[in-house]
């Protein structure tokens, strides 16, 4: 059989920026300053970073247009990054952003304390923080999230391609877009309180690989548990409607029918 060894990703943690759920969460409660100057770091330490690959890339004509091509890509994700940093400084922005930090530090800490098997509140749970590449996913989508008409926004690279995480098994990318999922499902309840425009379907999760199923449901429910408690907390803010899931797996094991409990109708979906 054909094997290949695939290295584990380590992600580096001396970005200069603050990754800490729980801390960030509270330096946007704390205002926009205080959250623009914890997260900034990023992005300049990224430009450093793009400055040195710009020279040692290629080695000959055909290699320097590829790389040239890359690095003008990356300059346009760190200026992405940058202006979702900025985007904080609308306060319902921030404060979805503090919100989308603490229900996922929530959401880690039961899933972390459940391995360990130890409680959520256990004071030896290490502080959920985010991976570099995890937090800058989150702050490049929150400007096409939260302001899908703002001017400043490149159709060519922010609507008209799809951003692909490519990591191997393990490297985070299920908390990256799980974070994004509860920044926009927070961003719509402040934006439109208790009215019918807060509820209804805001994230679809599909998955091509069934034996990850299970998996990425409970992962997805504990922020989604998370969440409703967080919006029981304040139904003032986050609306009386709960936060729900829902699952589809295919005819032969989720029913087909329309109706609630007790409904006999055969009619089908």
């Amino acid at each position: 059989m054909p094997q290949a060894t695939v290295e584990k990703v380590v992600p580096r943690v001396d970005v200069g920026c603050e990754l800490a759920m729980e801390e960030l969460d509270h330096l946007a409660s704390q205002g926009f300053e205080a959250i623009r100057g914890a997260l900034m770091p990023l992005v300049d330490r990224y430009e450093e970073w793009i400055e040195q690959q710009a020279s040692v890339a290629g080695s000959n004509a055909q290699q320097q247009a590829t790389a040239e091509q890359l690095l003008a890509n990356a300059k346009g994700q760190a200026q992405r990054i940058a202006r979702g940093i900025e985007a904080l400084a609308k306060p319902d922005i921030r404060d979805a952003f503090a919100i989308a930090n603490r229900t996922m530090a929530a959401a880690a800490r039961q899933r972390y304390g459940v391995m360990q098997g130890l409680k959520a509140n256990d004071p030896s749970l290490r502080p959920p923080a985010w991976r570099p590449f995890q937090l800058a996913f989150l702050l490049m989508n929150l400007v096409g999230i939260a302001r899908p008409h703002d001017p400043q926004l490149d159709p060519k690279r922010e609507r008209d391609n799809v951003d692909l995480l490519f990591f191997p098994t393990g490297g985070g990318k299920t908390e990256a877009y799980l974070g994004l999922a509860a920044f926009t499902l927070v961003m719509r309840r402040l934006r439109h309180g208790g009215s019918l425009r807060a509820g209804g379907l805001s994230v679809l999760m599909r998955y091509t690989l069934r034996l990850l199923t299970l998996d990425q449901l409970g992962r997805a429910s504990s922020l989604i548990c998370a969440l409703e408690l967080e919006r029981q907390k304040q139904p003032e803010k986050l609306g009386s409607w709960p936060f729900e899931i829902g699952l589809w797996v295919g005819q032969a094991a989720t029913p087909n029918r329309m109706g609630g409990k007790g409904n006999n109708n055969e009619a089908t979906a």
